[in-house]
Order: C-alpha cells, then sequence, then structure tokens
C-alpha cells in the first residue's frame, strides 16, 4: 500500500510538492542540421549502366559549386594512387527547392570504360573542396558468386531506429555487393530531414555498395512519383519504352540490372497514384515488358522487386489487379525470388502447387519491413488466392542477406539483433529443374516476453485550500486537489482516513474543532471523512496514469463559533489492493 499525506487548511502552504526547475533544451533546427555546403555528402551508388564496365555517383551540394566533377583512379595500397587520378564532369545538376527553405543542387556522374572485376576509387567535389576517397568495384562480366542486403520499407524515425538494422545487415555481409530497398525508404516524400535521415543511416556504406530500389506509395507525391526519386539517385533508363503519361510515369520507376548472373528487375506497383483512366494500360505496359525481361533473360537466376505485395500478409490490404497479370508471368519463368515490403510484418511463402518440392520451379515470394512501423499479421489473402505461408512475423525489424553461387542460392532473414529468423536455398542443377528447400534447424525459437513490476503509485498536487471562512454565513466551502493513478494489481482502490484521535474527520483550530465533519468524493457523492477508511474511487483492473479530482466540502452553520486561527486536519490517502 503507498501512502501519500494531504493537509487540508484555511490557508494554503501547508503541504509542498517538489517540481522540476530544469526546462528542456530546444530541439536543433532541422534545417541547420540538414542544410547542404559546398561539400559533398548524401553520396549514393546507382547503376545506369553495365555493372561490369560502368557506375554511377550522385551526390549533393549547396547552389555555390559551379563545377562539380569526380576524380577517378585504380585504387592502390599506398597513397600514390592518386598520381594516376583522371577528373570527370558531372553530367547531370538538378536544383531542388526543399521544404526547409534551401535549395540543394544533386550532381551526377557517370564513370564508363571501366574494367570489370576492378577496383576503384573516386572523390567528390568542385577542384578545391574534395570528399574523402571511396571505393568500389565494378561487377565480373560473367557469373560468379556474390551476396546483397534486402531490406523492406524504413520509412519512420529512420535516424533513430533503421540506422541500426543497416550497420547490423553490413556487419553481417561486409562484402555485399548491391543494397535492394523494396519501397517506403522514408514516410513523407518530400521531407528534406527525412531524405537526409535516410543518407545518413547508410553514411559511407552507400558511397561503395550500390543502391537498386523501388518505388512504394511513400515515395509519391500526389499522382506522380515525387522529384526527390529521380533527383537524389541516378536510375537505369531501360524500362518500357513508348511515349504518353503512363510512359513517363515508368522512367526511373521500372528498370532491370544484370549483375554476375541475376537478372534484377524493379517494377512500379503504384496504380493507386496513377489515374484511373491509366490504372489497366500501367499494368499492362509493365506486364508485357516483364514477360520480355524474363522470356530472354540470359542468366540462371531473377529477382524481381516491387512495393505492394503479390499476396499481403495485412488482410485488410489486397492487390488482384497486379496478382492477376504478373503472377501468371512470375509462375510460368520460374522467377526465383519476389521482393515486396508495404506490409510492416515478414511473410514468406508461395503458390501452393508443389512448388516447394523436389523439381518445382515455382517463386518465392517475401514481404519484409526493416524500420519501426508495425502492423499485425496473418495468412488469410495468401490462403485465399492460392498460397501459402512458410514463415510469418510481425513486431520485429529485420534484414535479409541472399548469397548466389553457381547452382544455389541462399536466403537468410535475421532480425536487427542479428538472430536468424528464416533461411531456404533454392537449388538449379542443370537439367534438373529447380529445388526450394526450407533450411530451418538453425532457426531458433525465439520468446519475447517482460516482466511488469507491482506497483500502486498515487500521485498528488498541491495541497488545497477551503479559502477563509465568515463567520456568522451558513456556506458550504470545496476545494480540490489533483490525483494521478497508477495500478498493475487487479484491483484497487483510493480512500482517505483521518488517522488522529482528537476529533477524528474534523477540522481543529488548536482545540476547538467545527461542529461538521469534513466530506470528500471523487466520481461519487460527497461523503464525511473519519477514522475509518472511506472508499473514494475503484478500479477493476490496471490502470495507467489515471488523472481524477479528489474534492473536498465544509458545511459552516451560520450559527457556528469560530476561533481566530486555522482550522486543518493531517488526513491519510491510501490506495490499495486485493489482488496484487
Amino acid at each position: 500500500m503507498l501512502v501519500g499525506a494531504l493537509t487540508t487548511a484555511m490557508f494554503a502552504g501547508a503541504w509542498n510538492v517538489a517540481q522540476s526547475q530544469n526546462e528542456p533544451t530546444p530541439a536543433y533546427p532541422q534545417a541547420d542540421k540538414h542544410r547542404p555546403s559546398t561539400l559533398a555528402d548524401r553520396v549514393v551508388l546507382t547503376w545506369e549502366g553495365d555493372p561490369s564496365n560502368s557506375q554511377s555517383v550522385t551526390w549533393r551540394t549547396d547552389a555555390t559549386v559551379k563545377t562539380a566533377q569526380a576524380q577517378l583512379a585504380l585504387s592502390g595500397e599506398g597513397p600514390s594512387f592518386k598520381t594516376g587520378a583522371s577528373t570527370v564532369l558531372a553530367t547531370r545538376n538538378l536544383t531542388q527547392t526543399t521544404n526547409l527553405g534551401y535549395d540543394s543542387v544533386y550532381h551526377t556522374v557517370r564513370f564508363t570504360g571501366l574494367a570489370a572485376k576492378t577496383k576503384y576509387l573516386y572523390r567528390l567535389g568542385d577542384g578545391t573542396n574534395w570528399s574523402e576517397w571511396y571505393e568500389f568495384q565494378t561487377a565480373s562480366a560473367a557469373a560468379e558468386p556474390f551476396s546483397f542486403v534486402y531490406y523492406g520499407d524504413a520509412q519512420n524515425d529512420i535516424q533513430e531506429h533503421w540506422s541500426r538494422v543497416v550497420r547490423q545487415a553490413f556487419k553481417e555481409a561486409p562484402d555485399t555487393k548491391l543494397f535492394l530497398h523494396a519501397g517506403d525508404l522514408i514516410d513523407s516524400s518530400t521531407s528534406d530531414s527525412q531524405w537526409g535521415e535516410w543518407f545518413n543511416a547508410g553514411e559511407w556504406v552507400n558511397g561503395m555498395v550500390p543502391s537498386f530500389a523501388t518505388t512504394g506509395n511513400h515515395e509519391y507525391s500526389g499522382s506522380a512519383v515525387a522529384p526527390q526519386w529521380n533527383t537524389n539517385f541516378a536510375w537505369p533508363q531501360n524500362g518500357p519504352q513508348g511515349t504518353g503519361p503512363v510512359y513517363d510515369a515508368l522512367k526511373g520507376t521500372a528498370f532491370y540490372t544484370d549483375f554476375q548472373g541475376v537478372r534484377f528487375i524493379s517494377m512500379n506497383s503504384n496504380t493507386a497514384a496513377v489515374a484511373s483512366n491509366l490504372r489497366t494500360q500501367f499494368l499492362d505496359v509493365q506486364t508485357a515488358w516483364l514477360e520480355d525481361l524474363l522470356k530472354n533473360n540470359p542468366n540462371k537466376w531473377s529477382v524481381v522487386t516491387f512495393h505492394h505485395p503479390m499476396f499481403s500478409n495485412e488482410p485488410a490490404r489486397n492487390n488482384p489487379e497486379q496478382r492477376n497479370r504478373w503472377l501468371p508471368i512470375l509462375e510460368k519463368y520460374g522467377v526465383d525470388l519476389v521482393l515486396q515490403g508495404h506490409d510492416h510484418s515478414y511473410g514468406r511463402g508461395n503458390v501452393i502447387q508443389g512448388t516447394t518440392t523436389e523439381g518445382g520451379n515455382g517463386t518465392m515470394y517475401v514481404v519484409s519491413v526493416s524500420g519501426p512501423k508495425m502492423y499485425g499479421a496473418d495468412d488469410s489473402n495468401w490462403v485465399e488466392n492460392g498460397a501459402q505461408v512458410k514463415r510469418i512475423l510481425t513486431n520485429t525489424q529485420l534484414y535479409q542477406v541472399i548469397s548466389v553461387e553457381g547452382d544455389r542460392m541462399t536466403y537468410k532473414a535475421k532480425t536487427a539483433t542479428g538472430r536468424l529468423h528464416d533461411q531456404f536455398t533454392i537449388d538449379k542443377p542443370t537439367g534438373k529443374g529447380k529445388i526450394v528447400t526450407d533450411d530451418l534447424a538453425n532457426v531458433k525459437p525465439q520468446s519475447v516476453g517482460a516482466t511488469v513490476p507491482g506497483t500502486l503509485s498515487l500521485e498528488l498536487g498541491a495541497a488545497p485550500t477551503l479559502g477563509a471562512f465568515t463567520p456568522g454565513v451558513a456556506k458550504d466551502y470545496e476545494a480540490g486537489v489533483g490525483a494521478t493513478i497508477t495500478s498493475t494489481a487487479g484491483d484497487a482502490t483510493l480512500s482517505i482516513v483521518d488517522p488522529a484521535t482528537t476529533a477524528p474527520g474534523k477540522l481543529v483550530n488548536g482545540t476547538f474543532a467545527l461542529a461538521q465533519p469534513l466530506q470528500a468524493a471523487v466520481s461519487g457523492a460527497f461523503a464525511p471523512v473519519g477514522g475509518a477508511p472511506l472508499a473514494l474511487h475503484s478500479y477493476s483492473g490496471p490502470v495507467s496514469k489515471d488523472p481524477q479530482t479528489i474534492r473536498f466540502k465544509q458545511s459552516i452553520g451560520g450559527a457556528e463559533p469560530l476561533r481566530t486561527g486555522a482550522y486543518a486536519k493531517s488526513l491519510t490517502l491510501s490506495l490499495s489492493t486485493t489482488a496484487p
């Protein structure tokens, strides 16, 4: 039982409650935190051409930089590599007006004519002010083993929560060759502070490992992809070719890259953002393009990414138009992985028609989340559409490391702490089709729980005062005190008692006591305070920070004699339970 003492008196000040005098530190201005300068920042690698002989890099400065450029050299073991550096001028300089009141300029350099499977160093600047040297390695022109990291939505609280996932993933796979993002990199497409947090989370790693991403609904601003998407990054321009608003919408949002034996395809699933009269064409154009890419794929492996899931973990969501068009193509050509986001949970499964047994040629569909925004999940949408879930998980941030080596692709999903959650392999022995095998022997169940200490907490405000009693006037005097109640018990009762042996329940002034007892109440009617506990308020379960007002009333009769001075009484307020 926790007890708090309360004194009611004619005059205030009988009870002191300490309050913090510390004022909170003002928030650091977002504009100051993210404002550009003459120095290169937000550095990111992407591919516009063949990864074995080219590399694109985009970075940001302020508008004072007039001749953005890069220097490129073969990597070396000592500082003399600089002597062989060549200078390449930026071919794209795009100004972006931000919501924080400043302009940024994004520059892009495309290094071409590079040697395959070769390490290079580059730095960015204006001829005087330079960044550090970053290293990248071109792809092999042939199929060779490599790994890549797949992230679901980062989206919210990026600096606070997503950055640790990036660090853990890079720790797990320091030789990763690309980062695949399944959309919703940020929450608000035009928020420069959120883009700043996204780039800061990756920091120098983004300048060493290329990104390959698909657009989510949060990369959109109204009915069009936000300018930041094609300004902050230099994406391939090899998507569906044609003229008109649909083809314009797909520029930089539908594209593909071939990398060391894998064809990576990014598709735009944001049909809800497209004008209703264009949605059918928007999907059909991509369907034909997808089939052509898969039918003429020279690589052993194929990975397709889009944001909205083919089978949703969130039961209230469904994407039938997309599924009716794309699912038959994905299954027909035996795409190996479809990597998705949007549902803020984890789900992995396949179409039920025997696709995970030996000899199957089906596709594995994955939905994942890397940021802190979480939804619930179940398999109802999967089952209703002829698919099964092999693994499902909620309220967990994840990253996925996928390795490709010869006839085998190995998939591992890990939590933000590095714990293995899911694992499977896809084998393609020559002439024997595809074999998908769950490999869960090392996936250990992880129970997550917490304990709650028994707590009965009663916080009281400043002592109340009934004011000044007026002799010869019949009157009721009232006052109140705020109370904040927290209880983890099965029940709890707030009560009040006067522990004094002299005139219990009555205010006293020396040897003089008032004729009528003090009355108290919370939610019900006033009742007299006395030497036995008076229940004021009850709870039938746990409660947290529940605000209540304890009211007091003192009745004075018109003929009641009053003595000069202060009438007061120390009372005991208690929060008790019978079911701790």
